[in-house]
């Protein structure tokens, strides 16, 4: 329903209850003064007829004469002695006249002997009709000393409803003015608060910065000025709640971390891109019931737990999702309301800890391996050094040959610690390269001349394959210990009488060089885990060879500290090819 059709529905039935309260109201006034107005006028008869009675002196017929004057005056009327023995009575023939009680005791006749004249309402016992009577005394001096009228109370009804006709036309014209006057003053005001509401719905649902127009009502305009005001005052905090939901939105959606927020109806109020990934929603879940969301147990146990308690609870133990291969530390925390301290929401942080998990694998790796591997030498000299003390010492061959080995299984104890520091240094970046331009041709040399003889005990031919003046910018002491490992390792893992490369090579921005092998080759499935701390061929490959297993993986983080990187090439039983690649600049 429209504004002004409202408007019109209000004033029609505010005029509609205001006129019919009149015209009730002046039916009861009107009533009344009939009421009153026919009571003086059968007074002033009863009067009348007093005076009548008094000038026809005593030859009067009382019958006649009350009938006579029943007929003049349109009333009942009645003739009474002084005892109260009716004379004369309209409503009755002469002969019944007799039999008529004795109203010397009527209530009209009582006020007219007391003060001269009397009326009442009641019903006549004579007729069983309902009457207004008059009584008037008459002087002394003949047979009738009281006179009394009487109007029937159906014409007095009759008297008063006669007006009614005239009061509801009335009435009716009223209204209807009224309702025409109300349409006007209707259109006046409404036309103007329509279009004030249809500029404020256009504003809401098109263009909340246009303008609002002027209606040239001054309280119309009032009321724009206001809501002008207000929209103002609302565009600017809309203005800065959507820069903070904006904000509030890239924070969340950059977020690592899954986020998900639950509100008091287990309701989604929140999840970001993060939780989405991990947990393989498709779209966006705001509204959803949490457990169709959700069908990890952990996560809505742990929800239902922070609604429970009211305070921060975090998981025991990690969750993994396979489906990312990833591993999780749940939090939830209850968010409450500043007016109410029940938990309104539950904000449930989902952090990523796989990380740290593999960290902790790789620390108890290392534990595990810095222990094996120095147990075995451990293991071997002790042995030895208690063949020794029982008594192989006086043998000079034999003691010669436990203390060698002895002596092979301490440098081997050695290398594995200095290879550790040396590791631990590159890793906690407590090394400083000095970079310079090096010519790699000359360094392949020296590394050469340094391995020729483990070369020479397995027949491997060296081969240089740099050109003279091959330069690349790195630290020279650095390069020569991954070559160096690179080197001793093709020569230790390749064929026995085949041969060993290094070769260089401008690729583009890049600067590659590379140590090849014809020897055992590496699996697909083991070409990463090579660069691990204590990789090992297997013994079933390489029976004879055993190194620290921490060569490549020194060869790694030194190429990451130049910003370059390590590439591997292999293929089981046709050779490896280890490739350093550095920035050409």
């Amino acid at each position: 329903m429209r504004l002004r059709h409202r408007f019109l529905a209000y004033l029609c039935v505010a005029a509609l209850l205001g006129v019919l309260l009149v015209a009730v109201a002046s039916v009861g006034v009107l009533r009344v003064t009939v009421r009153e107005r026919v009571a003086e006028r059968v007074r002033i008869e009863a009067a009348l007829l007093s005076q009548w009675v008094e000038s026809a002196g005593e030859g009067l017929d009382p019958q006649a004469l009350a009938v006579q004057a029943a007929r003049e005056l349109e009333l009942r009327t009645t003739l009474i002695d002084e005892r109260g023995i009716v004379l004369g009575d309209s409503a009755r023939e002469r002969d019944d006249v007799a039999l008529m009680e004795n109203h010397l005791e009527r209530p009209e006749i009582a006020g007219a002997r007391a003060s001269g004249r009397g009326d009442s309402y009641r019903r006549s016992d004579t007729t069983s009709a309902t009457y207004f009577y008059a009584a008037h005394a008459v002087p002394a001096g003949g047979p009738v000393r009281y006179v009394r009228v009487a109007l029937p109370e159906a014409e007095l009804r009759r008297l008063q409803d006669s007006s009614t006709p005239s009061i509801v036309l009335a009435t009716l014209a009223t209204m209807v003015l009224l309702v025409a006057l109300s349409y006007v003053l209707v259109l006046r005001f409404s036309r103007p608060i329509e279009a004030l509401s249809n500029s404020v719905r256009r504003i809401v649902s098109e263009d909340r910065r246009a303008e609002l127009p002027y209606a040239h009502v001054r309280e119309v305009d009032r009321l724009r000025d206001a809501v002008d005001t207000l929209r103002r005052d609302l565009i600017e905090e809309l203005s800065a709640l959507e820069a903070e939901d904006a904000l509030l939105t890239s924070v969340f959606s950059g977020m690592r971390e899954a986020v998900l927020l639950v509100g008091r109806d287990r309701r989604v109020r929140l999840a970001n891109d993060a939780l989405r990934e991990t947990l393989g929603i498709d779209g966006d879940p705001r509204g959803q019931m949490l457990e169709e969301v959700v069908r990890h147990p952990t996560i809505l146990s742990h929800v239902e737990q922070v609604f429970a308690a009211g305070h921060e609870a975090r998981g025991e133990q990690p969750l993994r999702f396979a489906e990312v291969d990833r591993a999780f530390e749940i939090r939830g925390t209850p968010l409450r309301r500043s007016d109410d301290d029940a938990v309104d929401s539950v904000l449930v942080l989902l952090l990523d800890v796989t990380r740290l998990e593999t960290l902790e694998s790789m620390r108890r790796d290392f534990v595990a391996n810095v222990s094996h591997e120095l147990r075995t030498p451990l293991t071997s000299i002790k042995a030895f050094v208690e063949n020794l003390l029982e008594g192989d010492i006086d043998d000079p061959a034999t003691s010669r040959r436990f203390l060698e080995i002895i002596l092979k299984h301490a440098d081997r104890m050695g290398d594995l610690v200095e290879d550790l520091t040396d590791l631990s240094s590159i890793e906690t970046g407590s090394i400083s390269l000095n970079v310079d331009a090096v010519d790699v041709h000359s360094l392949g040399r020296e590394c050469f001349d340094q391995l020729q003889p483990l070369a020479r005990a397995r027949s491997i031919e060296l081969c240089l394959e740099l050109p003279a003046g091959f330069r690349v910018r790195a630290d020279r002491r650095r390069l020569h210990q991954m070559l160096a490992n690179l080197l001793d390792n093709a020569i230790k893992f390749g064929r026995e009488g085949g041969r060993v490369a290094l070769f260089g090579r401008f690729d583009g921005e890049w600067v590659e060089i590379g140590v090849e092998d014809d020897g055992i080759g590496i699996g697909e499935a083991d070409r990463e885990r090579v660069f691990h701390r204590f990789y090992q061929v297997s013994r079933e490959r390489s029976p004879a060879v055993r190194g620290t297993g921490l060569g490549l993986a020194i060869v790694k983080h030194l190429m990451r500290l130049h910003g370059g990187r390590v590439e591997i090439e292999s293929e089981p039983g046709h050779g490896s090819r280890f490739v350093l690649v550095f920035p050409g600049r």
